[in-house]
């Protein structure tokens, strides 16, 4: 008997995968368990100060997988369950905390009032007492740890000096104790502090009227040098010594120089504190040939020609009396207009004959005093239709010089030819250029004082 197998082999089969989709495990949901919080925070409602740290805490006590948060005005300040926190402004705060994970959200919400605090220090620190040097500006601030709105306020010896935070514009010209008060407010309340600044004296520093190491200057003239303490003065003892001999203990060193030769001047001096300052110079003394000096009766006269410039040669005060010319009155060359200019004058040889019976025609040299002021002159002797420099340039010191000018050897002047005076040249020789007559260069006005023939 034959049987057909493949039918019943087909059902079985089909049993089988029927069978096998009946016993399959299908994943399941995760079930998570909600967050549980307990609150440990004493109130909703929190005061604080600027930069006082304030707690803040929240303890989870159920619940899988839970992140938590801190958020201050809804940005994420901590994931930890407590933390501290410093507010550095005033003002009104929301602080929420949430725990989350997937089967829900816990929070809650805090109102932290922050209230203003004053807190500044001084650049001194803990210190009352602070020294500093002689001349320098005082530079202290006050630095505002916490606090807004405040208002500066600096005195030194009772005065009110600066409204500022920083204080840098008081000079410490002496050498003593200064008190300065430092006071700070705003809307939370003051602070104040007391700081003495004791300023010691700069190092002895002495300043001379004249710094030539080399004095050039006629017979007959009185030298005058003044030395004058510019720090470090107390106690100060001075000698001068000429030749190696004392010749005064004053500040100002005078003497009258009858006769020509080479001379050693030295200063010394020192302070109670021990601290010395030497000067030494050499002066040169010219025995004179013939000298006019004596403008008030002499040089004001038909010798010279006073209309060549505007208004030309005057008799005036001496504007720096000291140093080697100590006359009160000298001559003015002074040139109006601003157009270029040598801002010349004459010397009239053939009137000198004439009138005071002085014969150039023994003489081969001329020297004068001259006081340029800021002006960058380079004078010269317009004689015979050459310009003459002077031997020395001008030093342009701000002092009286002595320019010497010489005509080329074995020759001398003539009593028939002018000698012109061109005081306001270029080193060049040529004119100075034109410009504002009031400058504090460049303002037309030279002073000249002994003028002197020399063989």
């Amino acid at each position: 008997m034959k049987y057909k197998l493949i039918p019943v082999i087909s059902a079985i089969l089909s049993l089988g995968i029927l069978c096998s989709c009946e016993f399959r495990n299908e994943p399941q949901p995760v079930q998570y368990k909600a967050p549980e919080v307990e609150f440990t925070m004493p109130s909703e409602v929190i005061d604080a100060k600027v930069g006082d740290p304030v707690p803040f805490s929240a303890k989870v006590v159920a619940g899988d997988k839970v992140s938590t948060g801190w958020y201050i005005n809804d940005v994420l300040t901590s994931s930890s369950q407590s933390f501290k926190y410093v507010f550095e402004e005033a003002g009104r705060y929301t602080v929420r905390f949430e725990a989350r994970n997937g089967a829900g959200v816990v929070s809650r919400d805090y109102t932290v009032n922050v209230s203003d605090i004053l807190s500044i220090a001084l650049s001194t620190g803990d210190s009352t007492r602070v020294v500093r040097l002689q001349l320098e500006y005082l530079k202290i601030a006050a630095v505002v740890d916490y606090g807004k709105d405040v208002e500066h306020e600096w005195s030194v010896d009772g005065e009110v000096l600066c409204n500022e935070a920083f204080f840098g514009t008081f000079r410490l010209a002496e050498a003593r104790v200064y008190n300065v008060h430092y006071r700070g407010s705003n809307a939370s309340g003051s602070f104040s502090k007391d700081v003495e600044i004791s300023v010691i004296e700069r190092p002895l520093e002495i300043e001379f009227s004249n710094t030539d190491e080399i004095i050039a200057m006629l017979a007959g003239r009185t030298l005058s040098i003044t030395a004058t303490a510019l720090f470090g003065g107390t106690g100060l003892q001075q000698t001068w010594y000429l030749d190696g001999e004392p010749a005064g203990t004053a500040a100002v060193f005078s003497h009258y120089f009858a006769a020509g030769g080479e001379y050693s001047l030295r200063y010394e001096a020192v302070n109670a504190k021990g601290e010395t300052v030497t000067r030494n110079w050499k002066v040169n003394v010219t025995s004179t040939g013939r000298l006019f000096d004596d403008f008030e009766a002499d040089a004001i006269g038909s010798w010279f020609n006073l209309g060549e410039n505007q208004p030309g040669i005057e008799l005036v005060e001496n504007p720096h009396k000291g140093g080697i010319n100590t006359s009160d009155k000298c001559l003015r060359d002074k040139v109006y207009g601003s157009g270029g200019t040598s801002g010349y004058f004459t010397l009239k040889a053939p009137k000198m004959l004439s009138d005071k019976g002085f014969d150039v025609s023994e003489f081969s040299g001329i020297r004068f005093l001259v006081y340029l002021g800021k002006n960058k002159y380079y004078p010269r002797v317009d004689y015979g239709g050459t310009k003459y420099p002077s031997i020395t340039p001008p030093k342009f010191n701000g002092e009286w010089e002595l320019l010497e000018y010489k005509l080329p050897e074995g020759t001398t002047f003539d009593n028939t030819k002018n000698i012109v005076f061109r005081m306001m040249l270029n080193e060049a020789g040529s004119n100075i250029s034109g410009g504002n007559v009031d400058a504090e260069e460049n303002n037309r006005t030279v002073y000249i004082d002994d003028i002197e023939f020399f063989k």
